[in-house]
């Protein structure tokens, strides 16, 4: 199985819903919905079906992370289950989300 990605557009929200597998062959899936932000002030990534996240998928978020911080963009997870919530707590990418944004915790 691959990466599946739908979108939802809330006036100045993108949501991207990701179902299936990130990893090495899947991550730059992402790369084109980073790409279609014009007018978008929020991007929230959804990760309520994804079912595995490897260390590419990892950095593909990162990238997201950063891209986020360049466009002046905020952005947010929601739908993480406790393995992915665990593995996102892990490598440090809700510490990198708030730093990059400003935010103290």
């Amino acid at each position: 199985m691959g990466l599946t990605i739908s979108k939802a557009c809330n006036e100045t929200t993108l949501t991207l819903f990701l179902e299936g597998i990130l990893d090495i062959s899947t991550a730059n899936v992402i790369d084109p919905y980073l790409e279609e932000l014009d007018g978008i002030n929020t991007l929230i990534i959804d990760f309520s079906k994804l079912e595995f996240i490897d260390s590419t998928g990892i950095g593909s978020i990162m990238g997201a992370i950063f891209m986020s911080k360049e466009k002046g963009l905020k952005l947010k997870f929601q739908g993480e289950d406790e393995l992915t919530k665990q593995v996102l707590e892990t490598v440090g990418l809700y510490d990198i989300l708030n730093t990059v944004q400003g935010e103290v915790l």
